[in-house]
């Protein structure tokens, strides 16, 4: 996926998800459904998502060669990418610990809100400080992918936020029937 695509799918998705989860009442917003995360917690998710993809896009070149290797192949399409995350999310794979959320207080939604967005917004900039030659040839970890370039990472982050918001979607029919 090209970076103006790209930036603009991660920009959209944001905005999509945001509006959903600013649209919440108390109940909807705090509520674990099906014993699944609440909104709130699966906004907390994408920011500690964020947090870390942002440091990780954030550390020098040398650096990124040096630990992770420098990526030999093409970097997979978005739909290869989404496919293989799916398969691993089918046969059982988990979000780690560090990105598991707490209970969310819906007095903090706003705040969490405002924080997701810049926090998009910061990514794009960082994504958009790389050329597309770095983006295909610098590797970053990923807890269930392993190590991918950073345009796989970004088309990760991009699906991620779409896949928690049809999951949300899917919660918030469950409660409100």
């Amino acid at each position: 996926m090209e970076k103006t695509t790209l930036t603009k799918s991660l920009d959209e998705n944001a905005i999509q998800f945001i509006e959903l989860v600013n649209g919440l009442n108390q109940n909807e917003f705090e509520e674990n459904i099906n014993d699944k995360w609440s909104a709130g917690q699966d906004l907390v998710h994408l920011i500690k998502v964020l947090k870390i993809v942002n440091i990780g896009f954030t550390l020098p070149k040398p650096i990124l060669g040096l630990v992770f290797g420098i990526n030999k192949n093409d970097s997979r399409p978005f739909e290869d990418l989404r496919q293989v995350y799916k398969n691993a999310l089918e046969g059982g794979a988990k979000a780690p610990t560090i990105y598991i959320p707490k209970p969310v207080s819906y007095h903090d939604k706003e705040r969490l809100i405002q924080k997701y967005a810049s926090l998009n917004k910061t990514f794009i900039d960082k994504l958009n400080n790389h050329t597309a030659h770095e983006l295909d040839s610098y590797r970053l970890p990923h807890p269930i992918l392993g190590k991918i370039s950073l345009r796989e990472l970004a088309s990760f982050t991009s699906f991620h936020t779409a896949h928690h918001f049809d999951l949300l979607k899917s919660k918030l029919a469950h409660l409100n029937n």
